[in-house]
């Protein structure tokens, strides 16, 4: 940042969840300074605030989908821009003292429970499972029959035991997590390969949103995600958020986001950025860009 300032991240604490670990790859060798806080919601309020530059959320993961606080907020605060993606391996770890045959209650993050209930169901079927604001928050949980699920450098960082490593079902399990700045600061990460947008249709109006879809059809623009999420104001009015292959500052994007934006309500540019993908554990190859 210019007069020397040194920049500010907000990430989901506390320190040791994935949130951080995304955080210290996207600013690897940077001089900046990570501030953590307990929700997806204030991480991004941050921004807006000014208490913060920028931040790093989770958006979507490759078993349980998309984070919705991620996206509602986004919303809510016009301001933000996504200004690169990394998509980083997850390896969930069964942490806690004793033995597996002690253990009644297992703690952790909704998500991670939910991407490690094969695990849980053939190792702690008859334990308890209790969800957390973060994988980090589970640790505070351990005792006497209690374990929590968290990554193995949370472990580390708090001197815990780890007694079960890579439990998630999925062995590919990934999490995709946005860096996220206001509209006036711009870091500058590197080629664009995604844009993702926001927009809400027109009222009464049938084949809306077929006609957005005829948009990118025509001309030829991968659409690698859609989904709707309710606007909370009206039962079956929704919003609709995609992530368009290429650049919006090129063509054909630039000219397929000025056709949307004339037949929908609002549009919104969420942002157009780069995409890394962080090896899987044990690969000495850093982290490489995607095409999408």
């Amino acid at each position: 940042m210019s007069g020397g300032k040194r920049l500010r991240a907000a990430f989901l604490g506390p320190s040791g969840t994935y949130a951080e670990e995304a955080a210290l790859m996207l600013f690897e060798n940077s001089d900046v300074e990570l501030v953590a806080h307990p929700s997806i919601q204030g991480t991004l309020h941050a921004i807006g605030a000014g208490r913060v530059e920028c931040a790093v959320v989770p958006v979507e993961n490759s078993v349980e989908g998309t984070v919705p606080a991620t996206l509602d907020t986004f919303w809510l605060l016009p301001s933000l821009r996504v200004e690169q993606a990394l998509i980083l391996p997850v390896r969930h770890c069964l942490i806690g003292r004793g033995t597996l045959g002690e253990i009644n209650t297992v703690y952790s993050h909704p998500q991670a429970l939910a991407q490690c209930q094969g695990w849980l169901e053939e190792h702690l079927g008859k334990a308890d499972r209790l969800p957390t604001a973060s994988t980090v928050q589970a640790l505070s949980h351990i005792g006497p029959g209690a374990a929590a699920i968290a990554s193995e450098r949370a472990a580390d960082l708090h001197s815990l035991p780890v007694l079960a490593r890579t439990i998630n079902d999925h062995g590919d399990n990934c999490t995709r997590f946005w860096l996220v700045t206001g509209e006036h600061l711009a870091l500058g990460r590197g080629v664009s390969t995604r844009t993702s947008i926001a927009f809400s249709l027109k009222q009464n109006c049938p084949g809306a949103l077929l006609g957005v879809l005829a948009i990118l059809s025509e001309q030829n623009i991968n659409l690698a995600k859609i989904e709707s999420r309710p606007t909370k104001k009206v039962i079956g009015e929704y919003l609709f958020f995609a992530d368009l292959e290429g650049d919006a500052e090129q063509e054909p994007i630039t000219s397929v986001l000025r056709r949307i934006g004339a037949c929908v309500a609002e549009l919104r540019l969420l942002g157009s950025y780069p995409v890394l993908q962080v090896p899987v554990a044990g690969s000495l190859d850093p982290p490489q860009a995607r095409c999408s």
